[in-house]
């Protein structure tokens, strides 16, 4: 059964069985920090079920602990930040920082990582950035080794879920949008998978390329696949998915076959709000333009209108008194660890 947890004590543990493990308590903490902000928000696929994910490619070597971040900046408006197959959000993290300062200097950046690993939920850096005043849009890639999305038409994978990311300040909470271009990113089906629960209609095929919504169907073997987003208009996912490829692989040097180099290939494109309208204008502007998406009837079925990342920031409000939900399989993988590692479970 699904038991839930408080945050302060999820991120206590995820800490401490980073650092078991050689981690640096700084990049224990961040590293933690985002999967747990990632769960708060109601986006479980990328929160903590990713922690012993997270220990397991530090026991086998492709994650590595302690290292250094190098940003080299290739042009007055671009840099390359070098993530040393460390934690992905402590890169990440460098490189929105790195894609923010510039931009406060030159109106506009971008960033690219290189040797990155899985950097969690793509949506927390764009919002740092709109937290800055930035208008920040993000893309994310996976190498081959993560090509579970079919191609329109297709039913072998030749596509990484691929998400799509941008944040927007307002005089409140920023405007957050974060969707792969697939139905559904793979974390999501490996918590249905988890939860012993069927997938939902139209986002899995198996490998006759039949749908089905058994996600054991999806990881096989054989293999099956996720499909993109859009249903019966699925090329226009698939269409998005090629251009997160163009901007974290393509662009930087990587081909979308290569079978050396594995995490994320992430791209950051930062605005200055400066540098069209003063930041308190555009603010302003920001939020009239939600209130006034807000302003719609709602249709039957719906008990109002939200803006892109308002579900979120509720679900932040309520998990914060709550607590996290961590699924069974999840939590026996992190009192394994614990016990492994001679880490209480209680602080």
């Amino acid at each position: 059964m699904t038991t839930l947890h408080s945050p302060e004590e999820t991120q206590r543990l995820g800490s401490l069985l980073f650092q078991g493990l050689g981690a640096s308590e700084a990049e224990a903490e961040l590293a933690t920090a985002e999967l747990v902000k990632s769960s708060l928000l109601g986006h479980d696929s990328h929160g903590v079920m990713r922690i012993p994910e997270y220990l397991g490619f530090i026991e086998d070597g492709s994650l590595k602990t302690g290292t250094t971040i190098e940003t080299q900046q290739t042009s007055p408006t671009t840099a390359e930040v070098d993530c040393g197959y460390g934690f992905g959000a402590v890169g990440a993290t460098a490189a929105i920082e790195t894609g923010i300062q510039i931009a406060r200097e030159q109106g506009t950046a971008c960033v690219i990582t290189r040797n990155c690993n899985h950097v969690g939920r793509l949506g927390s850096y764009v919002t740092t950035a709109a937290e800055a005043g930035m208008v920040a849009i993000a893309t994310c890639n996976s190498p081959s080794y993560g090509h579970h999305v079919l191609p329109y038409g297709g039913r072998e994978g030749r596509l990484a879920t691929n998400p799509i990311a941008y944040g927007a300040p307002t005089t409140g909470n920023p405007i957050v949008a974060d969707f792969s271009t697939s139905v559904a990113p793979e974390g999501k089906v490996r918590f249905y998978r988890n939860e012993n629960k069927a997938v939902p209609d139209g986002w899995i095929l198996d490998s006759d390329g039949q749908p089905t919504n058994d996600p054991n169907d999806f990881y096989g073997p054989p293999k099956g696949g996720i499909l993109p987003m859009g249903g019966t208009v699925g090329h226009k996912g698939y269409a998005l998915g090629l251009l997160v490829e163009i901007l974290g692989a393509i662009f930087a040097g990587v081909g979308s076959t290569s079978t050396e180099v594995f995490g994320n290939g992430v791209c950051f494109i930062v605005l200055n709000t400066n540098s069209f309208t003063q930041a308190e204008t555009f603010a302003q502007l920001m939020s009239d333009s939600a209130d006034y998406m807000k302003s719609s009837a709602p249709a039957a079925g719906f008990d109002e209108v939200l803006v892109p990342g308002e579900l979120e920031f509720r679900n932040l409000a309520q998990r914060k008194q709550t607590g996290i939900p961590i699924d069974p399989a999840t939590w026996q993988q992190l009192v394994d660890y614990a016990t492994k590692l001679n880490i209480p479970l209680d602080g």
